[in-house]
């Protein structure tokens, strides 16, 4: 667990327990759709954005956010592993939707719903917990009236490559 980690994890011998906290997610939204991408931008930025559960369960957090481009980070922890003892492929996978997901919507001038379509990720090494935080770096690579673009990597403090991925996305409303 990490000093800005979002959930609080006790351990007791062999026995471990995750508590976590979160805000209405139907809250957050209604209030996503009537922020300017400014304000929207300004909130990411100051941490003043109530944070969506799944985000708070993997402890993600907003590193960077600009239109065109987000950087989370993700520190890997017991919570993570999968049944081989490493990061399990899904939280790899989450955490650049995500990023991909807010380098497009912070690509969009008016409020809008934004969801993912289709994703391909790509897995270049294994990603084990207590290794150290981690970046997902995302930017938009086309942004249309409905449709958009992304793509991102998975990499270390030292610039090594994880994983990468491509995703497509579509605006449902506005």
């Amino acid at each position: 667990m990490t000093d800005n980690d979002l959930a609080t994890i006790e351990m007791s011998g062999a026995t471990r327990s995750l508590h976590l906290e979160w805000e209405d997610p139907g809250l957050a939204v209604l209030g996503l759709l009537q922020l300017s991408r400014e304000e929207l931008l300004e909130r990411l930025r100051s941490g003043d954005l109530p944070q969506p559960p799944l985000t708070k369960l993997l402890n993600i957090v907003v590193v960077e956010a600009e239109p065109g481009r987000m950087v989370l980070s993700l520190t890997p922890d017991e919570r993570h592993v999968n049944y081989l003892g490493v990061v399990g492929g899904g939280v790899v996978g989450a955490v650049l939707d995500v990023a991909m997901w807010g380098a497009v919507h912070l690509s969009i001038e008016e409020p809008a719903m934004v969801t993912t379509t289709s994703m391909n990720t790509n897995f270049l090494r294994r990603v084990a917990h207590g290794q150290g935080t981690l970046r997902a770096i995302a930017h938009a690579v086309h942004v249309g009236r409905t449709t958009a673009t992304a793509e991102a990597r998975l990499v270390d403090a030292a610039d090594k490559i994880y994983a990468t991925a491509t995703a497509t996305f579509i605006k449902l409303s506005g």
